[in-house]
This record gives C-alpha cells, structure tokens and sequence, in this order.
C-alpha cells in the first residue's frame, strides 16, 4: 500500500513530463519527457536517483538533453512510517545520506545528529529518524557582484543562429534569454550581444545596479555520491582532449580518477557547470593541466578549444 501511495504521488506531482510506468528486464521505471530548461543534476535530485544511474539507463543522455526527449528513470520505492518523534525511513539500495537529506529537505548533519552516527556509511534497509522543523541551519554566504557585466557571460549572435539555438547551448530557457535581454519577440540580428546568465547590474559602469536580492551561494554536492565516502574538489587547469571536435558527448581524461566517474566540472570565471565521464588517464606532460575534456564540455563552460580556463573538478573518492 505505501509503494502504491508513493507511486501515486510521484506522477501526480509530474503529471505533465512523467507519462507512464513501465516495467524492463524485471525493473520499474518511470518514462520522463525532458522538458525545457531541464538537466540531468536537476531530474536526479527531483527523482533522487543518482546521475550515474540516469545515464546508465540512458546512455545517450551524456550528450545533452534534448526538449521532448523520453528517459527511463529508474524507480525506487521507499519505505517510511510516522512515530510521534518524526518520521522513519528505511535506506534503500544506492541511497546516501546526501540523497536521504535532499529528498527531506534538511542536511547531512541533522540525520547524524537524530541518529547518532560517526559518518556517513549506510546499510541497506537501516532506518533513520527524519525529525520536523528542527533543521539546523548555517548563515549563508554572499557572493560579491562586480559592478560590471562580465563578457564571459554573454554571447554574440551569429549567422542563422536563433533564440531557440542559443537558449539550449547554454540550458536555459527561451523566456529567461528574452526576461534578461528586455526582449519582446523572437528577432535577432547578427553581432548582437545577448546576456546569457541573469545579468545582476547594467552592462555600463556608471548605471545604477538592477533592483535585485544579492546572490546567495550554497554549497553543491553532486548526487552520485557514494555510501562512506566524502566529496573531494581539486582545482587547476583544463584543457581540450584533442579530436574530441565533432563529438557531442561530455568526456574527460584525469591522471588519478577511473575510467567511468561521473565528474562536476565549473569554470571558475564563469560559475558554469558541465557532468563529465572519464573515459582513460590523462597523460599530456603539461604539469599545470588537471584534466582535459571534449569539445562539447567546452563549449557548455562557455570556453574556446584554444585556451585554458581555470576550473573546479568535484568527485567522490
């Protein structure tokens, strides 16, 4: 009866991208339209299922995802029972008290504190006390803005290109691209300028800034984490793997990592963000390189094949 409630309240709450159940090989999973805007982080935290396993199951999705495409999210059924103390989840397989604590909206933290645990490990079928309105909470950070628009957050239009095909290379959505640009149709003209994050103040530096709520920085964990284990960054360079230039795909080379993580990969200058797959070691003799990625991963950290930007590489050890 509780996996049916659950069932239930999965689809009702995406009955508009969730179109069915279906059952493959024995598992349940639940076929999701890809919907403007969208991204694999995004649907791994709103259906709790790890990055990796989404491209396990849609091994073309590491290529960008498309508007309108269909993918086979993997479906988990949960177990969880109200007590006068809170309420009691049972720890299915592949969850992590990173996933556990997104799905309830509270942090890592509160679910050691409630269950007095040393660290992060977990057992399949243990169960957690989840308490209501005691959330511990930490003063948030605020990230400075510069008084002038950065041009790494701009593109310049050029031939044939439209508000649709810009909007999908940088995963936003074609009413953001026309909200930050105060535009009313779809026109563009070539060598036109378009913002292509939220711009914060006016392009020019002796304007008054934007009426605006500061922008408020939390700290991101990406959801494959593994049980045990803590997130480790390391930044430095990144480069090109060369012929990578006609592939759509999101790869990666790194001296230390194996072939097959899933990275989170930011550029420092831009706050971009791309998921990467490794696929060898990273060999080029160039001590200040941390990691190569492909054409495509480049392009989306808004980056030219020429240069090298400085980045953030985020991973589970």
């Amino acid at each position: 009866m509780i996996k049916l409630i659950f069932l239930s309240a999965v689809l009702m709450t995406s009955e508009s991208d969730s179109l069915r159940m279906e059952t493959i090989d024995g598992k349940q999973f639940i076929i999701h339209q890809v919907d403007a805007g969208e991204t694999l982080f995004a649907l791994s935290k709103r259906y709790g299922v790890p990055v990796a396993t989404l491209l396990e199951h849609n091994p073309t999705a590491d290529a960008g995802l498309e508007v309108g495409q269909l993918l086979k999210v993997l479906y988990i059924p949960r177990t969880t029972k109200t007590t006068a103390q809170g309420t009691i989840h049972k720890v299915a397989p592949k969850e992590t008290l990173f996933s556990i604590a997104k799905m309830y909206d509270v942090t890592v933290n509160d679910i050691k504190l409630w269950n007095n645990l040393s660290d992060n490990s977990l057992k399949l079928g243990q169960e957690l006390l989840i308490k209501k309105g005691t959330t511990t909470t930490t003063a948030p950070v605020v990230q400075t803005v510069p008084p002038v628009q950065s041009v790494k957050t701009t593109h310049t239009v050029a031939a044939k290109e439209t508000m649709y095909s810009i909007a999908r290379q940088y995963n936003i959505t074609v009413d953001q691209l026309k909200q930050w640009n105060n535009l009313a149709g779809n026109e563009l003209k070539v060598g036109q300028v378009l913002f292509v994050t939220q711009p914060m103040y006016n392009a020019t530096p002796n304007t008054q800034p934007v009426t605006n709520t500061p922008v408020v920085t939390q700290p991101v964990k990406i959801s494959e984490g593994i049980s045990g284990t803590s997130e480790l960054k390391e930044t430095g360079l990144a480069a090109l793997i060369e012929g990578t230039e006609g592939n759509r795909k999101y790869l990666a080379q790194h001296r230390t990592i194996k072939p097959g993580t899933i990275l989170k990969v930011r550029n420092e200058a831009t706050g971009r963000e791309v998921f990467v797959r490794v696929t060898g070691p990273l060999t080029d003799a160039d001590p200040t390189l941390i990691i190569k990625i492909s054409k495509s991963a480049l392009d989306r950290l808004g980056a030219t094949s020429t240069e090298k930007i400085r980045v953030e590489v985020t991973y589970y050890k």
